[in-house]
């Protein structure tokens, strides 16, 4: 009986360190897609300014367009970084993790 017990907990035990690498994978594929949502956005900002600035004989619609293709380089810079700043949390993270799963290793 003890052995099954000893045996299930091992069972267990792999079944939680499995899900941890998936949590950590999804984490930063959930990253990954957050910074071409950003991408996304500055592309679409970029090409609501050109069909402002070429389309629109209007001055304030041109300058409005001039203005979304000046801001749509800095739309995909903010997600650079932020996702530079959040990928170094997460191997932050997940190196923190590893380390203790190897101390409870060497210390069983």
């Amino acid at each position: 009986m003890a052995k099954e017990r000893t045996e299930l907990s091992e069972i267990r035990t792999g079944m939680a360190v499995e899900r941890t690498d998936l949590a950590y994978e999804r984490t930063a594929l959930a990253n990954s897609q957050t910074l071409l949502a950003y991408f996304r956005t500055a592309i679409a900002t970029f090409a609501a300014g050109i069909g402002m600035f070429e389309f629109v004989s209007n001055k304030g619609i041109m300058d409005i367009g001039i203005g979304l293709m000046a801001v749509s380089p800095v739309i995909a810079i903010v997600g650079i970084i932020h996702y530079t700043k959040v990928r170094k949390k997460i191997n932050k993270i997940m190196a923190a993790d590893l380390l203790a799963k190897k101390q409870e290793v060497c210390d069983d």
